[in-house]
Formats: C-alpha cells, structure tokens, sequence
C-alpha cells in the first residue's frame, strides 16, 4: 500500500453485516476513522452528529434504499449534505441504475462484491487530498487515481505472482495450503475479502446466517412478500461471491432477476432446490463458525442471562432496536455449552421478528444458563 487517509472519516452504509466487515477490512491498511450503518435511516443520523469525508452508500436496501437515503441526505439543512461525496455500492452496474444514483446525487459508483483495487481508485478520486499521505513504500503514487497494487498484492496472496515470470506457479504454491472445500475457491474468496484471514472469518460468518437467511426467504415467498425476497437474494449472492461459491451466487442472481421482472411460478419452482443447496454449506463450513465461536470472548453465564432477560422484556415491549442490540452483544461472546442449537434459533427469531419465539428461546437459554450456576 502507497497512501494512508488516517485523518479521514468514512461512513460505509450496508444492510448486509458481511458487506460492512469486508469493506471496513479492506479500508484498514489506510487507517481511516470508519463508522458502519445498517439500514438509512442510521445513516442518516450518523451524518448529522459527525462530518464524513467521504460516505459509501448501499444501493439496495430494504425499507429505505440508497437511492432514498441520498435524497434525504442532499435535502438536509447545510451546503455540507449537498457537498459530501457519496460513492454507490453496487451489484448492478447498468447504465440505468448508474442513472438511478446519479439523479439520486451519488457521485459515483464501487461495483459488488468489492475489490480494493477499485475502492483505492475511488477514494484517491474524491477524498480531499490534503488529507492523502503517500507512505515511505513507494513515493511514486499517481494522484489521478491509480493504485498499484492489486487486491490479492494488498493481502499477501500472490504478490510474487503478479511480479514476473512463473506467477501462475507461485499463486499455487501459495494457495495449496487452504482447505478444500466443495462449491468453494478460496482464491476467488480470498480475491473478494482482501485476505485470508478475512476469508476464513467470512466462511464461519456465512455458516452462522444460513438458517435465518434460509427461513426468511421461505417466509417472504409463503407471505407474497416477493420484493423482500428479491432483496435477500440480490444481498445473499453477493455474500457468496465473496466466500468464492461462484454457483450459489449464480443461483441466487437468477432469482433475482425473477423477482425483479416478476416469474413468481420460477420463484416458487426453484427455490426449495436453492435453499437445500445453501443448507448444506452448514456441514461443509460448520468448523470455521466453530473457531470464529472459539475466538469471542468467555462470558459468564450471570452476563448472558442479563442480556437474554434484557431482549425478552424488550420484545414484549415491541422495543426491536434493544432486542437487535441484546442480539449484536451476545454475538461478541463464545456459545455456552449446550446452548448451541438455542442460538441458532434465537438468531432466526431475531432476524425474522418472530416475537413469541424471540422469548421462548430467551427463556430456554435463561433456563440452560441458571443450572450451571447451580
């Protein structure tokens, strides 16, 4: 890496919790000051307590999409709201959507899955340049936007590769130590994710949103819900881009497109085929969500039965916003024994709203948790 921003806030703005840990990863050599948010409506707010530099906007989100959360953004009260770039992560990069954006007042666009090489060309592109440091490792950066590294050269991986003669050779050498995994090329996932060590992260990260994602999208086809759908799919097969399942994500982009020109009869055809193949990634990645589980912290079981009892007296409250903070906190910590399969499914109640479920597996984890204290 030839330039750091470390005096630079950036917002990077994605409903998909796998796309913001990806982005924000691939920003960490350049030591920028990074906020995430999760929906618009966060983005929104957060840009009215903190000046960012620079704000990179999900294009598809449900409830309020980039699209209208830029609108609002450039209707606020002061030149800076019509001023501050605002960069478009997206999977369709069609000349209509890049209309969409523009007319919206986005700047720009960075497509998806994001690789670095293209996120370092955007920012040197619209970041202020007093605050661009070019770094002692080369001095000979090219302020109109060229990067010389590519993402895998940024990671580590194939860097001798892309050097000279015999690359193909060493990327190999390289890549030979990496589980062999069915459905899964680690050298596009490592591509996507930036590194190793984040693709190997992504992999458990993926194992641990199968079952919620699997039954939301049972839930949105059963309900007519099919612009939901077609949002989870547009988000999933970007997901599995990024792990390097290169035919989940083809499968998940062909659904989209059904959605979006409205095939509900291909819908409903192929979809329990697609849900069956993305279930049975949970054998084949369920050790690295278990070494993702290892690597959180102990917590007792007197801290988890605060936050379990927190969430269900929040639900019966209709207080989501507490019960997704409870959630986000119990996720820091390691799996108590026994508790496994009771988190799997407290995941799935949280994410589909499933009230009554939030708090019956609330209650079996409290139930679980006060007989080891015994």
């Amino acid at each position: 890496m030839n330039f750091a921003a470390p005096e630079a806030s950036v917002l990077i703005v994605d409903d998909n919790e796998i796309n913001l840990e990806v982005t924000a990863a691939l920003l960490e050599p350049l030591r920028m000051k990074v906020d995430l948010a999760d929906s618009g409506k966060k983005a929104l707010q957060l840009a009215q307590k903190k000046r960012y530099n620079l704000i990179f906007m999900d294009h598809m989100m449900p409830v309020m999409d980039g699209v209208e959360t830029t609108k609002q953004l450039r209707q606020m009260q002061d030149a800076y709201y019509r001023t501050v770039p605002v960069v478009a992560l997206t999977a369709n990069a069609l000349s209509e959507i890049r209309e969409e954006c523009s007319k919206a007042g986005m700047n720009d666009y960075v497509a998806k899955p994001v690789e670095a090489k293209a996120l370092y060309r955007c920012i040197l592109r619209w970041l202020p340049k007093r605050l661009i440091v070019i770094t002692k490792e080369n001095q000979a950066l090219s302020m109109s936007g060229s990067v010389s590294h590519t993402a895998r050269t940024a990671s580590g991986i194939g860097a001798k590769a892309d050097a000279g003669t015999g690359g193909a050779k060493e990327d190999s050498r390289v890549l030979e130590h990496l589980p062999d995994l069915p459905g899964i090329d680690p050298a596009e996932g490592i591509r996507f994710t930036g590194s190793e060590k984040m693709w190997l992260k992504l992999l458990g990260d993926f194992y641990k949103l199968i079952d919620a994602k699997a039954n939301k999208l049972e839930s949105c086809l059963a309900d007519g819900l099919i612009r939901d759908y077609t949002i989870e799919v547009h988000a999933l097969k970007n997901t599995a881009r990024m792990i390097g399942a290169a035919h989940l994500s083809e499968w998940f982009f062909k659904m989209e497109k059904c959605g979006k020109a409205g095939e509900i009869e291909t819908i409903k055809e192929e979809t329990p085929g697609l849900l069956q193949e993305m279930r049975s990634y949970k054998a084949i990645l369920r050790r690295f969500g278990e070494e993702n589980d290892r690597n959180k912290r102990e917590a007792s079981a007197a801290e988890w039965i605060t936050q379990l009892k927190i969430m269900r007296d929040a639900m019966e409250r209709f207080s989501v916003d507490t019960v997704d903070a409870c959630m986000q906190q119990l996720e820091q910590y390691r799996v108590p024994e026994g508790c496994g399969g009771l988190m799997d499914s407290l995941r799935v109640a949280v994410t589909d709203v499933r009230m009554k479920d939030v708090m019956d597996t609330a209650e079996q984890m409290v139930a679980v948790l006060q007989k080891t204290m015994k």
